[in-house]
């Protein structure tokens, strides 16, 4: 990792609990998920301050292909906020930012994505799957965050996604903990 980002990435995690990011190792668990996996078209839901953004871009710049759309609806603090830190970042090219709410603001294109990363209001979860399954294929991983700490939350948007049959499920205890799908057929 270029020494400007992870000099950033350091500088944004004393605002961690501002802009609710994620904690710095599921940012690297992501960062080497998506280098080992080698998605090229990853949708974040809630950008916040663009922290965990960085840490995507970060890695798809590594595989020299692939771009990040991230969606983040708080116009007046957050939004600014990812589009100053994206740029600080150097990985303006890898990411699209996105004003609005999802689910509405998820884009046309791609028509599928390899990746998903959500993190953002938790009782819109089921919204969210309900949006983003038809643009999933064989191979595509949701990685929902907060899986753990905000479990009581979740538990509608568990029960949905354990009824899946064409995912794979798995819960892992990383930061907030991470619930993992990945689409086998």
């Amino acid at each position: 990792m270029k020494p400007q980002i992870k000099s950033l990435l350091t500088n944004l995690e004393k605002t961690a609990n501002l802009f609710w990011n994620i904690p710095p190792e599921t940012g690297l668990f992501l960062n080497q998920l998506i280098r080992d996996a080698k998605p090229e078209n990853i949708l974040e839901i809630g950008t916040s301050n663009g922290y965990s953004a960085i840490w995507i871009a970060e890695a798809l710049a590594q595989n020299k292909k692939g771009h990040l759309y991230t969606i983040e609806s708080n116009q007046k603090l957050r939004f600014p906020a990812a589009q100053k830190n994206i740029a600080a970042s150097g990985l303006s090219q890898n990411i699209t930012q996105i004003l609005g709410h999802a689910p509405g603001a998820i884009p046309k294109t791609p028509l599928k994505f390899d990746m998903i990363f959500i993190d953002a209001t938790k009782y819109e979860h089921i919204d969210y799957l309900k949006a983003i399954l038809p643009r999933t294929h064989k191979g595509s991983i949701i990685v929902t965050d907060n899986a753990i700490s905000h479990k009581k939350d979740l538990k509608p948007f568990f029960k949905k996604v354990h009824k899946l049959k064409n995912f794979e499920t798995i819960l892992l205890n990383i930061g907030s903990g991470l619930l993992v799908n990945t689409r086998i057929s």
